[in-house]
């Protein structure tokens, strides 16, 4: 269904070629051709792998069945042996749109934290009646981590007493967190993180006027997620490293006069995504740090001397008192907007001080 801010469907709607999850695919494609297409996939992985392209890749896939624009079978008579089908197709460009009349996309709304209950029956509902061009219904729910106990429990009804020819397409990020009688009625397709050479190649097709540096720096950062990189090169991601990097140079005595004007620009009203991209990538070079030094790995430099910042960091403390901070940190940076209603410069302070503390500990 159409974003409900926008009005628009999610960019995943829209038909990407396909970079990584072969082994997915090959799955998927080995369970329809054998006769055992299950009415329910559960689609984990972690946040930004590409879930929700590939349930749309799927449910495309499913839709065009029934029509002239279903994929070929293999010349010798076997399955599709792919899931690709035509961009121009009218089963791609209705998804794309937002108008197949066999197609439902179950989300949270824009301004809620969960679906609800009502949400859930309708799109049970939906399930349920007649295809509208006589073949396959697909819902693809976007993501199953918003269910809560009363709409995970209505949407379970229709995977306990599937309709003939309908699916359901669970798009989830911490499958732990569902009902377990959802995840028994779902077979469970794991996407992996990709290669860094494979989320570069999503990154150059996105962003071709992305210099190399920071097409490499993005695949980097963004450990194997093409959302993410997505993300990151959007909002200037690579220079925000860069500028986070300066910062813990010397965390025992962090310039908070920048924290102060990085907090400014971050406050603006049109700076939300810089926000949450400056908030991931504190978090992701913190736990990257945490666990090397907890391994006794060498960390891995993904910008010229940054390896050297984080280890001198980790080297002011103990593991488990990082542990600690980061953990105070990221809490603290969630804070920023509804529900707390605390504004950004002052959680980006806060996070910067608790890190300058824990670096004094040690």
């Amino acid at each position: 269904m159409p974003d409900e801010a926008s009005g628009l469907p999610p960019p995943s709607a829209s038909h990407h070629p396909l970079i990584g999850h072969a082994r997915a695919e090959g799955r998927l494609l080995d369970a329809w051709s054998g006769g055992r297409f299950p009415h329910a996939w559960l689609i984990t992985g972690p946040k930004g792998v590409g879930k929700a392209t590939f349930a749309y890749r799927v449910a495309r896939f499913v839709l065009a069945q029934d029509g002239p624009d279903a994929p070929p079978a293999d010349m010798f008579g076997g399955g599709p042996t792919s899931l690709e089908i035509d961009p121009g197709s009218p089963t791609a460009r209705q998804i794309a749109a937002g108008s197949h009349p066999d197609f439902r996309r179950l989300e949270k709304p824009e301004d809620k934290t969960v679906i609800s209950v009502d949400q859930a029956r309708e799109i049970v509902e939906f399930a349920g009646k007649t295809s509208a061009l006589g073949g396959w219904k697909v819902v693809l729910v976007d993501s199953a981590d918003a269910l809560n106990r009363n709409s995970a429990n209505a949407l379970l009804k229709a995977l306990e007493e599937p309709a003939s020819k309908a699916l359901f397409l669970l798009v989830c990020h911490a499958p732990g967190g569902l009902l377990p009688t959802i995840r028994s009625r779902c077979r469970t397709l794991a996407l992996s993180a990709m290669s860094g050479e494979e989320v570069e190649q999503v990154v150059s097709g996105l962003f071709p006027d992305l210099s190399e540096e920071d097409r490499r720096l993005t695949a980097a950062l963004a450990d194997g997620c093409p959302g993410r990189a997505a993300s990151l090169a959007a909002q200037g991601g690579g220079d925000l490293y860069r500028a986070l990097v300066e910062l813990c140079r010397d965390p025992r005595a962090i310039d908070m006069q920048r924290v102060l004007r990085l907090g400014d620009q971050l406050s603006r009203k049109d700076a939300a995504e810089t926000f949450a991209v400056v908030k991931e990538l504190l978090d992701f070079s913190l736990t990257r740090a945490i666990r090397a030094t907890a391994s006794g790995s060498g960390l891995p430099e993904i910008l010229p001397g940054d390896a050297a910042v984080w280890e001198r960091m980790m080297a002011t403390g103990t593991v488990a008192g990082w542990l600690d901070a980061a953990a105070d940190i990221a809490d603290g940076l969630s804070k920023a907007g509804p529900p707390a209603h605390l504004g950004r410069k002052h959680v980006l302070v806060n996070a910067f001080a608790r890190l300058e503390a824990a670096a004094k500990a040690g």
